[in-house]
């Protein structure tokens, strides 16, 4: 797993591999082999990689699964998007779902649930495809979702969270089988946060769906089904009916918040459900265009009540500390803190 790591910190330095060979006085080429490892660079040159990444050379050393199978499927990305923003994200989730896989196996893997997505065709409506997704995800046929990562995590979904590029929201893949859901948390609102969780997620019940649908029209099918399962149609024209005309700023956006998705979201299910007309729904995004646009759309929840933040990954260093499973040195090696605040931590609960 050296090359995989040389490759993962001269990505996170913003380093080309022109730039690392000259630094450590070698050949493109030779940087290219130990990266895609064909070839097995020495301690010595460990340790000048090491001290021109600025890292501890023990680092590209320090031990790796190199069985772990990952199949990162889609992403939803800007056209901005560089291949080294995704090369980079890729090695950090490959980092982050190591740890997971590492904890899991020091637990046993019988104590976690494992997430099978059930395949979904293109030709179902978007709204019965929403009602499977939310049966499989243990959630009632109708109602808010007031924490999706909680209910993502506990239907044996890794999700993993941390800031990257402005590029690119989320992505979706397999390590050894097991689904992973990646969102970026330098998104604007959690709203959107919330909707990049259950989109992705809906890309799990489809990736390998046949269809003859171009991209743009699958990202625009899911993003319908994942508007469905965030709120249903039976939830839509329970509180407006089956059209609405009238509907005022106060009662939109405390629909908005009461199922935590952007009143732009709740716009579009409303004309897609055709509870309003396509002139009203036009006259929002023009009010929202003359004042930033969707970019600056404010978020109605509150950043701490309503946080999306992965925590069933800590729960599980905590207990398998607390059962003498790890170590707080381990512990603190898989939740990137100080021994110190593990400790507090621990007295803390």
């Amino acid at each position: 797993m050296i090359g995989k790591k040389i490759k993962y910190y001269r990505l996170k330095k913003g380093m080309t591999i022109e730039e690392l060979a000259k630094a450590i006085e070698c050949t493109k080429a030779a940087i290219s082999l130990y990266e895609n490892e064909e070839r097995e660079p020495s301690i010595d040159i460990c340790k000048n990689i090491a001290n021109a990444l600025d890292i501890p050379w023990t680092e590209l050393l320090s031990k790796n699964n190199s069985n772990l199978v990952f199949n990162h499927v889609s992403f939803r990305k800007k056209q901005k998007a560089s291949k080294n923003d995704i090369e980079l994200l890729k090695s950090e989730i490959e980092n982050k779902c190591f740890e997971r896989i590492a904890l899991m196996n020091i637990v046993g893997l019988l104590n976690f649930k494992i997430f099978k997505a059930k395949k979904l065709s293109f030709n179902n409506s978007a709204s019965n495809n929403a009602k499977i997704i939310r049966f499989i995800l243990s959630l009632p046929s109708s109602g808010p979702i007031y924490s999706v990562t909680n209910v993502l995590e506990h239907a044996g979904i890794i999700v993993l969270s941390f800031e990257c590029s402005d590029e690119i929201d989320g992505i979706n893949g397999l390590v050894n089988g097991i689904p992973y859901i990646f969102f970026n948390s330098k998104i604007r609102t959690i709203e959107r946060q919330r909707f990049t969780l259950i989109h992705e997620t809906c890309h799990l019940f489809f990736n390998n769906s046949e269809g003859n649908m171009s991209e743009n029209d699958v990202e625009k099918y899911i993003s319908q089904v994942a508007g469905n399962v965030l709120i249903p149609d039976e939830d839509i024209y329970s509180i407006f009916g089956k059209t609405n005309r009238n509907i005022t700023t106060y009662l939109r956006n405390e629909i908005a918040k009461q199922y935590k998705i952007a009143p732009s979201c709740l716009l579009n299910r409303l004309l897609e459900t055709g509870v309003i007309t396509e002139m009203y729904h036009k006259n929002y995004f023009i009010f929202l265009n003359r004042n930033g646009g969707r970019k600056m759309e404010k978020t109605l929840l509150d950043s701490v009540k309503d946080s999306e933040k992965p925590t069933i990954f800590t729960q599980q260093v905590y207990l398998a500390l607390s059962e003498e499973l790890i170590t707080i040195s381990k512990a603190a090696e898989f939740l990137h803190i100080p021994l110190y605040d593990v400790m507090q931590n621990m007295r803390t609960e």
